[in-house]
């Protein structure tokens, strides 16, 4: 299996917090969840910080059952078509927004 996960960090702009969530959780997450090859996605808010974590505002998980299935998605039409709807979240944000692709061991 392989996870894609994207670090929102920083903060939604003042007064755009519930906004921000909402467009997330309502939108883009079940966006991402619907594209070739992912299995599932979802949003994972921060709650509880302990260590001095970085400011992570919000983590998105998608899940692919293989790795030609993460880049069947990375080079879909159905991608490029989402990147506005990711641009506007975006412009709701105070900070960047990076991926990191994992491998998941079957250990």
């Amino acid at each position: 299996m392989w996870v894609r996960s994207a670090f929102w960090v920083g903060r939604p702009k003042a007064g755009q917090e519930k906004a921000f969530q909402a467009r997330m959780d309502g939108a883009l997450v079940p966006a991402l969840g619907a594209l070739p090859g992912v299995r599932s996605a979802r949003a994972l808010w921060p709650r509880v910080l302990e260590d001095g974590p970085p400011a992570i505002a919000c983590q998105i998980l998608v899940e692919f059952d293989t790795r030609a299935d993460v880049d069947r998605m990375l080079a879909s039409p159905e991608r490029a078509a989402l990147r506005p709807q990711v641009l506007e979240v975006k412009a709701m944000f105070e900070g960047s927004f990076s991926h990191i692709d994992y491998e998941v061991g079957s250990s």
